[in-house]
């Protein structure tokens, strides 16, 4: 299905996005670990940049790791299964677990991403304050690529129960 094609570029392509924030976190997190057991300066800035560059990483990584079934769990009952049996537990799942918490960080994350920007909202956590509105609306455009995910994901496994190739 053409669809499923589309969603899996969106979620190819988030993850693409994402992928250089990692060797930038080292870099800075490096650079922290330098300056502070070696020169005895801390720096002000790189927890607030660390923490923004692994939600970045983490968030836009999410829908990839469904599509390629590279998150933790636990399958040691499961795998007893069959294919189709696998196929209805995880259509379960996606469609009672993921989708829903989906739907409601999208749901609820909308009005605290817009109520962000409306301040101009800053990190309380330095005194260099910078923006968190950004981080606050890719929390909003990670779970809703991964709810697209996951509903493609979804309809394979109905295909697949119902003994059609995806």
């Amino acid at each position: 299905m053409r669809i499923l094609r589309y969603i899996d570029r969106l979620s190819w392509f988030l993850a693409l996005v994402g992928a250089p924030f990692a060797p930038v976190l080292a870099v800075v997190v490096f650079y922290d670990v330098i300056m502070r057991y070696f020169f005895n300066a801390p720096t002000f800035w790189a927890y607030e940049v660390s923490w923004m560059l692994y939600s970045a990483h983490f968030l836009l990584g999410l829908a990839y790791a469904l599509r390629e079934d590279s998150h933790v769990k636990v399958d040691v009952v499961l795998n007893m299964f069959p294919d189709r049996i696998k196929a209805g537990v995880d259509a379960f799942f996606l469609l009672t677990t993921l989708l829903v918490l989906c739907a409601a960080v999208v749901g609820y994350g909308i009005d605290f991403a817009a109520e962000s920007w409306k301040l101009r909202e800053g990190s309380m956590l330095t005194m260099w304050a910078p923006p968190v509105y950004y981080v606050k609306t890719l929390i909003v455009i990670a779970f809703f690529a991964l709810g697209l995910q996951g509903v493609a994901e979804f309809i394979r496994n109905l295909r697949l129960i119902g003994g059609k190739s995806l």
